[in-house]
């Protein structure tokens, strides 16, 4: 089995990898913002057990592994545009924030051959990750999205983090996500979830593939 892991700087995306890196090949997609990437990288040392350097290169060269980026700015962009043309309320940002990432990855999964998306999820510990707001975020796909971490507490994910020693790496300060709306919706209701258009393809070819020997 393939994944493709929507891998974060935080705690929870890279202890799904380490969980799932025993059953599954594992390439990872990340929205870069800020200096994520330098923690990224330093993630994906860990998980791949190497500390080689990388580089940012135009194709995908052979190896065990795949690190793959895009611009978070770029898809709020048009995550933000979408919803003031579809009259939907502020308090939906981090939904459809979400709801463009999974789309992105499934996208770039068909691309490579993935057989489904992997994310750190945990249920309720953010706004994204109720019950309706987990669906709201899938409903249009058509890929599987695993998530292992979805009835862990968060004192065993931080002690699988540690295990995995991405722990350190992963509470390190960072940029805040300057799109945060001031009040969340928690409930998202089906009827605000609207399908993405067309247009939303232009996106898989701003994914940068990071490359290097990291095994």
């Amino acid at each position: 089995m393939k994944l493709l892991a929507l891998l974060s700087g935080g705690i929870d995306s890279p202890v799904a990898c380490y969980i799932m890196k025993r059953n599954a090949d594992i390439d990872y997609f990340h929205i870069s913002s800020g200096n994520s990437l330098n923690r990224i990288l330093r993630i994906v040392r860990k998980l791949n057990s190497g500390d080689s350097p990388v580089r940012v290169c135009d194709e995908k060269e052979n190896g065990k592994y795949g690190l793959y980026i895009i611009e978070h700015d770029r898809i709020m962009g048009y995550v933000k545009d979408f919803m003031v043309r579809n009259r939907i309320s502020d308090g939906y940002a981090c939904v459809y924030c979400k709801r463009a990432m999974l789309k992105c990855a499934e996208m770039l999964a068909e691309r490579i051959g993935c057989d489904a998306v992997l994310t750190g999820d945990n249920l309720g510990q953010v706004a994204s990750q109720t019950v309706q707001n987990l669906y709201a975020e899938e409903i249009f796909l058509k890929i599987p999205v695993i998530r292992p971490l979805i009835g862990y507490d968060k004192d065993e994910i931080v002690n699988i983090a540690k295990e995995a020693g991405t722990y350190e790496i992963s509470i390190e300060k960072g940029d805040g996500c300057r799109f945060l709306p001031e009040r969340p919706i928690t409930k998202a209701k089906k009827e605000k979830i609207s399908p993405f258009g067309n247009e939303f393809g232009k996106f898989l070819d701003e994914i940068r593939y990071v490359t290097g020997d990291l095994d």
